[in-house]
């Protein structure tokens, strides 16, 4: 039985810009400052917990671990009130895909460099937590995406090999991080052009432009890049 294994941010929501003010303000109540268009060319798709100390180098500056978790904590605050205040885009196509799997006993699995507690302040609100039978997130893996550690994960979980699962994600990390566990990867471009996506097997505008079946077809042994 094959799987869908679906990222999150820019996936199912589209919460990037809501992380990005958060992680600007983070860095910039420490003295430290980085534009916009480095965090989506350099940052997204990193946990935070694997971001933070990046940015602070890119800074010149190395984080201390208390100073680490202090940030992780403001961010996580900044974060959830930017939530509460300015609310979430959700993609209803792919939210749909996943409602239309699990109601047809397909395998849905979540796999995520958000922490959990952002899994599950989103999509708790959203009602379909109890549509994946697996969720993997940046709290369960020494390191996260590109690094294929979280979709190996997911798929050890759910007793299939890579070859049976396909992936949904939106940036060049996810992507790698999806194929090389093995796994096919449909990349949408939801929040980068498609010439930042080709490594993928298949990219397409939007979670709209799929249909269930076009999801599993390429869980077949003859599916090929296109």
């Amino acid at each position: 039985m094959p799987a869908l294994l679906f990222d999150f941010d820019g996936v199912i929501v589209h919460s990037e810009a809501l992380h990005f003010a958060a992680i600007r303000d983070t860095f910039s109540a420490c003295g430290m400052t980085f534009t916009e268009d480095t965090y989506y060319s350099r940052y997204v798709a990193y946990a935070d917990r694997d971001l933070f100390p990046i940015i602070a180098r890119d800074c010149g500056r190395e984080l201390s671990p208390s100073e680490l978790r202090a940030m992780l904590d403001d961010k996580w605050a900044r974060f959830k009130a930017l939530i509460n205040t300015a609310g979430v885009h959700r993609f209803d196509a792919t939210i749909n895909l996943i409602r239309e799997a699990h109601a047809q006993r397909i395998t849905v699995a979540l796999v995520t460099a958000a922490m959990r507690r952002d899994v599950d302040l989103i999509l708790g609100a959203l009602n379909i937590l109890h549509c994946f039978t697996t969720i993997v997130t940046a709290d369960d893996v020494p390191v996260s995406k590109p690094d294929p550690a979280p979709y190996a994960l997911a798929c050890s979980r759910l007793k299939l090999a890579p070859a049976e699962c396909v992936a949904l994600e939106d940036t060049p990390a996810g992507v790698t991080s999806a194929l090389s566990a093995g796994c096919k990867v449909i990349a949408v471009c939801h929040t980068l052009p498609a010439h930042r996506l080709t490594h993928a097997t298949r990219v397409v505008a939007a979670s709209r432009d799929l249909t269930l079946a076009d999801m599993l077809a390429l869980t077949g042994p003859a599916a090929s890049p296109r």
